[in-house]
């Protein structure tokens, strides 16, 4: 069994390219499957062309009869049809090829054609429709009943109406196995359309006329109610109104004491008594804060400049009494009471002028009140003769509402009138069905496709079902279908003991031609999940290397559970672990198995954090000190899945081989992990088949390689 070359990864392959390449392997993939499951495949076509042959020949043949009708815009012969139909947008043109289609598949036009052609009690309609007609009713229903539902059902049920393209053509279609009966009832569909467009269009009619009549009456009610309104209301406010299509309220001559002019007035007198009171308040201000003396009016008053000189004089004499005797004096009391008498009584007179002022002051303001509530009195009364001007106004416009809409519903309810009776229907004859001559169905040709597509497509479905349900490796092309790797070898169950040597020999002499260069100089071994068997094929394949004449040297990587020291009887205390922390190198940690071309560079000392020595460049190091001086480095490496340290150590080797537990390993599992292995730069060269049951391969001479 040939092996592909060890495929080495291009950096610089273009995204075209590298989607070719996956677009292959998935198509190679796909008819890996196809080919593996073919007889499944191939029998399930063959039992769906039996069954479509058998459906030919035990079918009855059936005959389908087509007629034809023109649905317009508008009923034909109407004014302004033409324009009509062009101005008709293709919206409105659907809504109404999809109504008709509606209308052709109802239950009132079924029964309209069972009528027509009386279907219900005759035999020949069960005949020809291939049914057996109902012997006795069901239930409350009579065996009529029961036969006309029956009848009704048929017919909707093998009617098929089309709709050609944008056109406005209906094609009504009957089948049934009787070719005479098929034209019947396509013709019968087609005249029932007819006169239900014919009797709709009619009662529309006589609807719309209805219609219109009530909306005329009451647009009459509300012109007349309008008008008493108006006329109610010009006699309550004494605005004369004429009656008639043109009334207008006539408003009488404003004369001169209007409530316009007469505001003028008020407006003019307000003014004037403002400014009054403005004076007469400044005046009573000025009287109310100044001493009496000083007032004006006071000084201006002739009576109270004769009392102020005769108290001066007084007040003189008393000053010269003061000089000459005392206060007790006769003559002294006598000058004082006078000026006493004089001070009282220029008091009194300026109090009685305050008063005066005062007294003009509060006539000003009860003047200029007055004015007012006049003022407000007429502009409330304005207000109300302007209200009554626009609730007039209001009324006048309601009735010339009315009189339009009234106008307007009569002339359209005479033209309706006189139109009626008079218009065809939308829907016109266009083809008569004809009596078929051949039968419409079975058709030999299309059934074998579809019969020949089912059973492809059916077959297809079992062969996915087939490789979802049994994903699990147990041979060579399972394994190239899953992730599209190639077997180097299977090896049988062996349980825990070491693989014998000359199992791994061919599997060995594959390794050599890996690659250009031969074998590798380092091979990391791995598996996707623990207990494989990836350990023990390492050392097995150490051995068969040995045997070919090349010195190999066994790396124990898996440094979470060791176990190649056991393999080869060993107990070193020192390995990897020390030489990757730099306690000790690989000269002094490597041992000798005793095996003639094998060396082992054991675990040592479990790390706390393998990743981490792993993830160091002391690694690179040890593998470039050590390769040159063996053939090849095999690295037991822990499994991929869950575990971070086999990706790392990929990395690092030249190529990668995986360990298939067989029948263990699913496709998805399977996939993800050398999809991990494959991205962190590991370039896998196959895959060997562990505990093999059964045949020990599955060889196929139309599977290359």
């Amino acid at each position: 069994m040939g092996l592909p070359a060890f495929p080495m990864r291009d950096d610089t392959d273009s995204n075209g390219e590298g989607f070719s390449a996956r677009l292959s392997a998935a198509a190679q993939r796909c008819w890996l499957v196809l080919r593996r499951h073919r007889v499944i495949l191939f029998v399930t076509m063959a039992l769906c062309l039996l069954a479509g042959a058998f459906f030919i020949l035990t079918s009855t043949p059936d005959y389908r009869a087509t007629a034809s009708v023109e649905v317009e815009d508008v009923p034909a012969g109407a004014a302004g049809s033409a324009a009509a139909q062009r101005s008709g947008s293709a919206n409105d043109t659907e809504t109404l090829m999809q109504t008709e289609l509606e209308v052709l598949r109802s239950r009132a036009l079924a029964e309209d054609v069972a009528r027509d052609l009386s279907l219900v009690g005759t035999p020949t309609f069960f005949s020809g429709m291939d049914e057996v007609r109902p012997p006795e009713g069901v239930g409350t229903l009579s065996q009529r009943q029961v036969e006309q539902d029956m009848v009704v059902r048929l017919l909707r049920d093998n009617l098929e109406v089309e709709l050609p393209g944008k056109s406005r053509v209906l094609r009504i279609s009957f089948v049934s196995a009787d070719p005479v009966l098929s034209a019947r009832v396509a013709n019968s569909y087609a005249d029932s359309l007819i006169r239900a467009d014919l009797k709709r269009g009619f009662e529309s009619g006589v609807q719309a006329r209805r219609f219109l009549l009530g909306e005329l009456d009451g647009a009459r009610n509300d012109l007349a109610r309008a008008e008493r309104d108006m006329a109610v209301y010009a006699a309550r406010t004494g605005t004369p109104a004429q009656p008639g299509e043109e009334s207008k309220p006539v408003k009488p001559a404003a004369p001169d004491g209007s409530v316009a002019t007469r505001l003028t007035q008020l407006n003019a007198f307000r003014a004037q008594a403002a400014a009054d009171r403005i004076t007469a308040q400044k005046r009573w201000e000025s009287a109310r804060r100044a001493n009496a003396d000083t007032l004006p009016e006071v000084l201006g008053n002739g009576a109270m400049q004769q009392i102020m000189a005769d108290r001066a004089q007084a007040r003189a004499a008393v000053a010269e009494e003061r000089q000459f005797r005392k206060d007790a004096h006769p003559e002294m009391r006598e000058a004082r009471a006078k000026l006493a008498a004089l001070d009282e009584q220029a008091d009194s007179m300026a109090n009685t002028i305050r008063a005066s002022l005062r007294e003009q002051y509060i006539v000003a303001v009860r003047g200029e009140d007055q004015i007012a509530r006049e003022i407000a009195q007429l502009e409330q009364q304005a207000q109300v003769e302007q209200g009554r001007d626009v609730q007039m106004g209001i009324m006048e416009r309601s009735v010339d509402t009315y009189r339009m809409l009234h106008d307007s519903l009569l002339q359209r309810y005479r033209d309706m009138a006189s139109q009626a009776g008079f218009q065809a229907g939308r829907i016109q004859p266009l083809d008569r069905a004809a009596v078929p001559t051949r039968p419409f169905s079975p058709r030999i040709g299309v059934t074998l496709l579809l019969a020949s597509l089912g059973g492809l497509a059916l077959g297809l479905l079992l062969v996915a079902a087939r490789h979802m349900f049994d994903d699990a490796v147990t041979s060579a092309d399972t394994l190239a279908e899953r992730v599209g790797l190639p077997l180097l070898g299977a090896v049988p169950v062996t349980g825990d003991n070491p693989q014998p040597p000359d199992i791994f020999t061919p599997i060995a002499a594959s390794l050599l031609l890996a690659s250009a260069e031969g074998l590798p100089k380092s091979i990391l071994v791995t598996s996707a999940q623990e207990g494989e068997g990836k350990s023990l094929t390492l050392h097995a394949l150490a051995l068969a290397l040995a045997g070919l004449g090349k010195s190999v040297l066994v790396v124990d990587g898996d440094m979470r559970r060791p176990v190649q020291h056991r393999l080869f009887r060993l107990s070193p205390t020192r390995g990897i672990s020390e030489v990757l922390t730099g306690q000790a190198t690989a000269q002094d940690v490597i041992v000798d198995t005793g095996v003639t071309g094998v060396a082992l560079l054991p675990c040592g000392t479990l790390p706390p954090n393998p990743s981490e020595l792993l993830s160091t460049p002391a690694l690179d190091g040890l593998l470039a000190g050590v390769r040159d001086r063996y053939d090849t480095v095999l690295i037991d490496a822990p499994p991929i899945l869950g575990i971070a340290d086999a990706p790392l150590l990929a990395a690092k080797a030249q190529a990668s081989l995986l360990v298939v537990e067989w029948g263990r390993n699913h496709h998805g599992g399977l996939r993800a992990a050398v999809e991990r292995l494959r991205r962190s730069g590991g370039a896998i060269v196959g895959a060997i088949l562990t505990k093999q049951q059964g045949r020990a391969m599955d060889y196929d001479y139309h599977r290359g390689g």
